[in-house]
């Protein structure tokens, strides 16, 4: 009888051992307290690390707004609060794309490409391959607010956060202005890491490269890009007035 329940144990530690294993021992639970793998761990701390970032850069953001609307409430003084009624506007027509601006940044230029082009050519013959189209524009454009960008231009006309880039034959569309080739786009921000981020091996520039594109990147200590005159009208958004 003791032999049988010996076999008996041994027969559902053994099952449980399995099951054990076959799940990737995730049975790491022990009082109440969770156990982490070293990757698993230091997945947690950057999220938490993110997280408490976000937290302070919301909490600064709330006392700058708390701050802003005591004062308007309070209307001490009519011509600080005129004053700074007026610069909101203006940081918001920045903003929006309809001053001109300048500041550090960088230039990229890019033009279609020929069989003496830099890098390597995936096909000689393939003309479609070296010609820069709207989407090598787009994927430009979003590398380079993924790297920072503050304000871009594309041969002297300026990006909106309303603006679409479309392929018309020789030229591109933007904003339903034709822009023919070389493209000349330029990019306000921290020009160093601008910079950096567009040259890494894997971005779209290198594809570019490889595909035969002539394209150049410097940076510039001072770039000037003119408003956009083109302002938006919105006819059916309205706003909600409170009961």
């Amino acid at each position: 009888m003791k032999t049988n329940e010996a076999t008996i144990f041994v027969f559902i530690a053994s099952i449980i051992i399995g099951v054990l294993i076959s799940t990737s021992i995730n049975f790491r639970k022990i009082n109440n307290m969770v156990f982490l793998t070293p990757a698993e761990y230091q997945e947690a701390y950057e999220n938490t690390s993110k997280l408490n970032n976000d937290i302070s850069k919301l909490s600064k953001k709330y006392d700058e707004y708390y701050n802003k609307l005591q004062s308007y409430k309070n209307n001490e003084n009519e011509n600080n609060l005129l004053s700074e009624v007026n610069k909101e506007i203006a940081n918001n027509e920045m903003i929006l794309g309809y001053t001109d601006i300048e500041g550090e940044g960088v230039v990229i230029e890019l033009d279609d490409g020929t069989e003496e082009a830099q890098g390597e050519v995936v096909d000689p013959n393939d003309w479609w391959a070296k010609t820069v189209h709207d989407n090598d524009v787009v994927n430009v454009i979003n590398d380079l607010k993924m790297a920072g960008a503050e304000a871009i231009s594309i041969n002297g006309q300026r990006l909106t956060d309303k603006s679409n880039i479309l392929c018309w034959g020789v030229f591109i569309e933007l904003d339903g202005v034709k822009i023919p080739a070389p493209f000349n786009i330029k990019a306000i921000g921290d020009k160093e890491k601008i910079f950096s981020y567009m040259i890494a091996e894997g971005g779209y520039l290198s594809f570019l490269k490889i595909r035969g594109i002539h394209l150049n990147i410097y940076k510039e200590d001072k770039i000037q890009i003119l408003g956009n005159d083109k302002k938006i009208t919105y006819t059916y958004m309205k706003e909600i007035k409170e009961k």
